[in-house]
């Protein structure tokens, strides 16, 4: 419906539903893209949360695999029983219990997850225990890493805050400008529909506007 509304705005011409619907197609499964990323970020952060508390286990004096059913049970306190992070200490208690080792537990977590944190650990926890290195220090070294990254990323999106509002009100401006002209002038914009200079004038500003969505989102985001 988003599409459509775009489209008859600025060809005013029943033709345009079906590239509108499109359009909106297109745009649901770009928001579907970014609920994803949005998803990723939060695992990323309680993921920073159980390897934290999988730390304090094994200063405590716990085995490597007890810290990590132990931080499991304080993810369950912390986040709840439904979240993602829970699920997976969840899933690798289940996986302790039938005997599957550890770090392939933690490596298809970080293949599913599809998260470069989560992959990075996974694959160091993976050598790390192979080679008999001291895991403790090398997952106190992964907490400082992912919680540095972790922290530059809050900080950018707290700059960009600001910013991303500007964005979302900017993409709705020339659409609420030109219903404000429609109220107050009906007709001022007939020239402009149902003849083909018209329409090579609206279209070019339907691709400028289409451009200036795709730049700005470039510019709010920043991957780090």
């Amino acid at each position: 419906m988003v599409g459509s509304f775009i489209f008859y705005f600025f060809y005013e011409s029943s033709l345009v539903w079906i590239p509108g619907i499109l359009c909106g197609i297109f745009f649901c499964r770009w928001q579907t893209k970014q609920f994803c990323k949005k998803r990723k970020y939060l695992l990323e952060q309680q993921f920073r949360d159980w390897i934290e508390s999988v730390s304090s286990a094994l200063q405590a004096g716990h085995s490597v695999e007890n810290a990590f059913l132990k931080a499991g049970k304080e993810m369950e306190l912390l986040y709840g029983e439904e979240t993602d992070i829970r699920k997976e200490t969840h899933r690798l208690e289940q996986l302790l219990k039938n005997n599957v080792t550890l770090e392939k537990i933690l490596w298809d977590f970080g293949q599913r997850s599809d998260c470069e944190n989560i992959r990075n650990f996974a694959n160091v926890f993976l050598v790390g225990k192979r080679s008999g290195g001291n895991l403790r220090e090398m997952i106190e070294g992964c907490c400082e890493m992912i919680a540095a990254k972790i922290e530059v990323e809050e900080e950018i999106r707290t700059l960009l805050h600001g910013k991303v509002m500007e964005q979302k009100i900017m993409c709705v401006v020339p659409f609420a400008i030109m219903l404000y002209i429609r109220i107050s002038s009906p007709g001022f914009f007939d020239p402009l529909y149902h003849n083909l200079v018209g329409i090579c004038i609206m279209t070019a500003c339907l691709c400028l506007y289409f451009f200036g969505v795709w730049l700005s989102l470039r510019i709010v985001t920043i991957e780090v």
